[in-house]
C-alpha cells in the first residue's frame, strides 16, 4: 500500500528531524569527550556529525579546534577555511585560524584575521586578548593595553589577560596598576604562579629600592650602592668611581651602626661587594653580622615597676612582660625582638604617665571649679534668687 503525498511528506519531515536531533546529540557528545581529554574519540564524533548536523559550520569548527589542540595544524586550518566558506561572518573561524597562522609562524596572517573577526565582533574578547599578545611581543604596550582592556570589559573572569595587562603596565612604569592586575588575576585564578610570583618580586624591589635610600646619606661622593634582601643575608653592593676613596675596615661598621638602627625583619648579616670603575672583579667581599657587637637594649623595667605600682597598673604589667623578653631575645641573639620589646615598654611606661597626668588634671580642674562655685557664687544666679525672694515676701 502506497503512502498518501501528505504522509511521505511528514515522512520526510520527521526523518529530517531525527538527523537533525541525532547530529546535535553528536556534537554534544563530541563536546563532552573534549573535555575528558579523549581527543581523538571526539574527531570522530564530529565527523559523524557533519552530515547529520543542520548546521555543518559548528561540526567543523569543533573538529578544527580538536584539530589543533593535537597541534594537526594543517588540518585544523582546512576546517576553519570551511567555516569561513560556510559563514563567512563567524568570528570564531577567523579567531581560530589566526591562531593556526600564527603557530605556523605567519604573524601577519594571523593579524588579519583578528582584523576581519573584530570587524563582525569589534568586542570579541578571546580575538582582543590574542592580538594583546602579539602587540606585547611587537613591544607595542599602548596598543596591548587597549585590547586587553576591552577584552577584561567583555570578560571580567578573563585571569590571564589581567596577568598580561599587569605586565604592560609594568613596563609603562605603572607600578601600582600593575600590582592590581596581578592581584585581580589571581582572585580570578589561583592557579597563576607567574602572578604571585611578579608580586612578590615587585613588592621586594619595592622594598629593597625603599630600604636603599636609607644608606645614601653615608655614602662617599662619587659613590653607589644597591641593595637585595635574601632572607636573612642582605646583599650591598657598591660602586665607587675610579679615585673616589673609602676606608673598607671602617665603612662596615658604619653600615651596622644603621642597619642596628633600621631594625631590618629577619636580616641578620650584610654582605659587601664593592667595585670600582668598570671592573668587572671585586675589590672587597666580606660578610658580616649585623648584631653581633650590638648592646643590649635598655629593659625600662625600673620605670615599668613604678608605673605598676604609682601610676596605670594595666600598663604597667604588660610593660614588666615586655621588660622581661628584652634580655631573653637578646641572649639566645634575637636583637631585633628584643628592641622591639624594649620600645613596647617605654611606651607603655610614656602612655601610662600620660593618662596619670590627665586623670590628675582632670581632678584638680573639678576641684577647682568646685571651690570657685562655693567661694564665689555666679552674681547673676545670686540677684535672680534675691528678685525672686523680694516677689514672695510682696505676696505676702
Amino acid at each position: 500500500m502506497e503512502l498518501s503525498s501528505e504522509a511521505k511528506v511528514m515522512t520526510r519531515l520527521l526523518q529530517s528531524w531525527l538527523q537533525s536531533q541525532q547530529g546535535k546529540y553528536l556534537l554534544r557528545r563530541g563536546m563532552n569527550l573534549m573535555q575528558q581529554g579523549n581527543v581523538s574519540a571526539a574527531i570522530a564524533t564530529f565527523t559523524d556529525a557533519l552530515s547529520k548536523h543542520a548546521q555543518p559550520e559548528e561540526a567543523y569548527l569543533k573538529r578544527g579546534i580538536a584539530y589543533w589542540q593535537q597541534e594537526a595544524f594543517d588540518t585544523a586550518l582546512a576546517d576553519f577555511e570551511q567555516v569561513i566558506a560556510l559563514c563567512p561572518q563567524d568570528a570564531r573561524a577567523y579567531n581560530y585560524r589566526g591562531l593556526v597562522r600564527y603557530q605556523l609562524g605567519d604573524e601577519a596572517g594571523a593579524l588579519d584575521d583578528w582584523a576581519i573577526a573584530l570587524q563582525h565582533q569589534p568586542n570579541h574578547a578571546t580575538v582582543r586578548y590574542n592580538r594583546g599578545l602579539v602587540h606585547v611581543q611587537r613591544q607595542q604596550y599602548e596598543e596591548a593595553l587597549v585590547d586587553f582592556d576591552i577584552a577584561l570589559d567583555q570578560n571580567p573572569l578573563l585571569a590571564e589577560a589581567y596577568l598580561h595587562r599587569g605586565k604592560v603596565k609594568h613596563q609603562l612604569g605603572d607600578m601600582t596598576g600593575a600590582v592590581k592586575d596581578w592581584e585581580l588575576a589571581l582572585c580570578n585564578d589561583l592557579r597563576l604562579e607567574e602572578a604571585h610570583h611578579l608580586l612578590v618580586r615587585l613588592r621586594q624591589d619595592t622594598a629593597d629600592e625603599t630600604l636603599c635610600h636609607q644608606f645614601l646619606d653615608l655614602l662617599p661622593e662619587g659613590c653607589s650602592v644597591k641593595l637585595e634582601q635574601q632572607g636573612s643575608l642582605l646583599m650591598l653592593s657598591l660602586h665607587r668611581a675610579v679615585g673616589t676613596p673609602i676606608n673598607y675596615f671602617k665603612f662596615p661598621n658604619v653600615l651596622r651602626e644603621r642597619l642596628i638602627e633600621l631594625e631590618i625583619p629577619e636580616a641578620r648579616r650584610f654582605r659587601l661587594v664593592a667595585k670600582a670603575g668598570d671592573s668587572s672583579l671585586a675589590e672587597w667581599d666580606q660578610t658580616y653580622s649585623i648584631y653581633d657587637k650590638a648592646p643590649c637594649p635598655p629593659t625600662h623595667w625600673r620605670a615599668a615597676l613604678a608605673t605598676t605600682l604609682l601610676l596605670f597598673p594595666p600598663f604597667g604589667i604588660i610593660a614588666l612582660v615586655y621588660s622581661a623578653q628584652v634580655r631573653q631575645a637578646y641572649k639566645r641573639g634575637d636583637y631585633p625582638i628584643a628592641a622591639r620589646a624594649s620600645h613596647a615598654a617605654k611606651k607603655l611606661c610614656l602612655s601610662s604617665g600620660a593618662i596619670m597626668g590627665l586623670m590628675l588634671f582632670g581632678l584638680a580642674s573639678y576641684g577647682v571649679y568646685t571651690h570657685v562655685e562655693i567661694e564665689y557664687p555666679n552674681p547673676s544666679a545670686k540677684t535672680a534668687l534675691i528678685s525672686e525672694s523680694e516677689s514672695s515676701e510682696d505676696k505676702l
